[in-house]
């Protein structure tokens, strides 16, 4: 999806060893059960909580999500999209829409059928689904209110979308609705992920109700989030009066999510065993742990693993409980071009070749939490192996795994230090404040002090450091040192174009962290995007990934995997889609 994603939990790797062998391996594996082999079968009924560590969504708009947690915790659970996602799958399957994009004009338009009598939650719960609320909810995507972070990426291809965010929700002449059951999108070229539907299951399609959204929606930042209208198996508890209520919603805090009395089973594909599903944030990592794991009814949630000492005995005794696969993403950190001194090439290239990868896994569990990473494309994605697979391009700054100090003294003398070592004034770099992320950033803090770098890190919670900071241009943040990011689905434009491409850098919910916006590389991006032949999109994008890390606009260190589990009597299923975090609506008590 998808993402920016959230931050993976912390694992011993003599422990997770264990259980997890040939998990980092990047070429697959599972351990417990993980999305690819998970029955989705389950029993209807009962209460489940998620023990959340990290701080939750980010956002209640739907316009807005973009993060994994947002997906597992509201997306797939409060909401239908035109299409959507079963948990094993890697293309997406109707779900408001009644069948594929049907496509004319040499794939130049395409013409969905939507299912009627889908209703919306209360307060509008007479009012059903149309095309046009499809047609609002794709335009209001464009719109800074919203704060959308993928709009420009996928839709820019639509006839009359902007080319900078609006300051308003604008008309899109390119998306018409010409009746309740019939949406049409007319496209200015072929745009591969637009016809295959990859695209069209996003949250961007969630639909919105005009007559009910436009006064939320009409200010400096839409508060339409707090009001929203839902379409899926789950609603937040309390929000039926028309306003989020502190019973349903309180940041960072708690979601309460509860049965949507619209919603229609027969029209959805999706089980939603769970009669309510509870998520808890803030809790400390070894109780709430312990408390999963010997406890009945909870699963982890956006989550960091507890100190090896409490994971090696779950994981000796409760092995069964444990789920992790390949995430299908990776980790990085930004630098930010338009800060001094990352504007230069050659001192990123130097922190490139600064930085101990090994070390940076080290912090979060070792190998089997991933394999140490030579380029931005993970395994199982198309251009990966065009990319140079696990060796990588083979660019000398990203040849040793554990760092390489001297060659990084070259590049520093190259970029104007002659000493081989940076002089300039203190960085400044946002980090978040939780295990593992914390000891990650430390970590690189002292390796790039190795050469002369000195981070001024502020550590901050895990949403702010997005929110306030990392995505926010004017902040100014130098260095952003626990991000990583996941496929919006299973196409490698979905790992390139959002974060590498210029036209993408917005005023917040920015995902192009290291504002790239090199000219030449935004338009063979945006080329890219037209490509419909699967191996040709596949070597396109692989040389793109090729050159992009040359640039060090990132320095990519891990292909991770994800580690879940939950309470004895807890049937987790895995989300493929959401890079194997949890899918609550096909998981369910045992």
């Amino acid at each position: 999806m998808q993402k920016l994603r959230r931050l993976m939990p912390l694992a011993a790797v003599a422990v997770l060893a264990l259980v997890a062998a040939g998990c980092g391996s990047g070429g697959g594996g599972s351990t417990g059960g993980g999305a690819g082999t998970q029955s989705t079968s389950g029993k209807t009924g009962g209460t489940v909580t998620l023990l959340d560590a990290a701080g939750s969504v980010d956002s209640l708009d739907p316009g807005y999500w973009y993060y994994q947690t947002d997906y597992e915790e509201l997306g797939q659970t409060t909401q239908r999209w035109l299409y959507s996602w079963k948990p094993k799958d890697n293309v997406p399957t109707p779900d408001i829409a009644q069948g594929p994009p049907q496509i004319s004009n040499g794939g130049k338009t395409l013409t969905i059928k939507i299912k009627s009598g889908i209703k919306y939650s209360p307060p509008l719960q007479n009012q059903t689904v149309k095309a046009a609320d499809i047609k609002y909810a794709m335009e209001r995507c464009f719109a800074a209110p919203v704060g959308n972070g993928y709009a420009f990426s996928y839709y820019s291809g639509i006839q009359g979308a902007p080319s900078a965010p609006t300051s308003k929700v604008k008309d899109i002449s390119g998306i018409q609705a010409p009746d309740d059951n019939t949406l049409v999108l007319q496209l200015k070229q072929p745009v591969g992920i637009l016809a295959n539907a990859n695209a069209l299951g996003l949250p961007c399609t969630i639909p919105v109700p005009k007559n009910y959204a436009a006064k939320f929606d009409n200010k400096s930042q839409s508060t339409y989030g707090q009001h929203q209208v839902f379409t899926g198996p789950y609603m937040i508890e309390g929000a039926g009066s028309g306003t989020v209520s502190k019973a349903g919603y309180q940041p960072a805090k708690l979601i309460s999510l509860v049965r949507n009395p619209s919603w229609d089973k027969s029209t959805d594909f999706k089980p939603a065993y769970f009669d309510k599903i509870i998520i808890k944030n803030g809790s400390d990592v070894t109780v709430a742990s312990r408390q999963i794991l010997s406890g009945t009814s909870m699963m982890s949630g956006d989550y960091a693993v507890p100190p090896p000492a409490v994971l090696k005995e779950g994981l000796t005794t409760k092995k069964d409980q444990f789920q992790i696969s390949p995430s299908g993403g990776n980790r990085y950190f930004s630098l930010n071009t338009t800060v001094k001194p990352f504007d230069n090439l050659n001192v990123r290239r130097a922190v490139a070749a600064a930085t101990n990868r090994n070390a940076l896994r080290q912090t979060r569990g070792g190998p089997a939490v991933g394999t140490v990473a030579t380029h931005f494309i993970p395994p199982l994605i198309p251009g990966f192996d065009q990319a140079g697979g696990n060796a990588g391009p083979g660019y000398d700054f990203y040849k040793n795994p554990n760092g390489d100090l001297k060659l990084a003294a070259s590049y520093l003398k190259k970029a104007g230090y002659p000493s081989g070592k940076y002089t300039g004034p203190p960085i400044l770099a946002v980090a978040d404040n939780t295990p593992p992320a914390k000891q990650t950033a430390e970590a690189l803090q002292q390796q790039l002090k190795a050469i002369g770098m000195k981070l001024n890190l502020r550590e901050v919670p895990h949403a702010t450091m997005y929110s306030k900071f990392c995505e926010v241009p004017k902040a100014n943040v130098a260095l952003c040192p626990n991000l990583g990011w996941g496929k919006d689905f299973f196409d490698a434009q979905s790992m390139i174009d959002p974060i590498f491409n210029g036209k993408n850098i917005v005023p917040s919910g920015n995902v192009n962290t290291a504002e790239a916006n090199d000219p030449k590389f935004n338009s063979r991006i945006s080329a890219a995007a037209s490509i419909t032949d699967a191996n040709k999109r596949a070597e396109t994008y692989g040389q793109l990934d090729k050159d992009l890390t040359g640039q060090v606009y990132y320095v990519t260190w891990l292909w991770d995997n994800e580690v879940n589990f939950t309470s004895k009597n807890v049937k987790g299923v895995q989300s493929a889609f959401n890079g194997n975090a949890w899918d609550l609506t096909f998981s369910s008590l045992k």
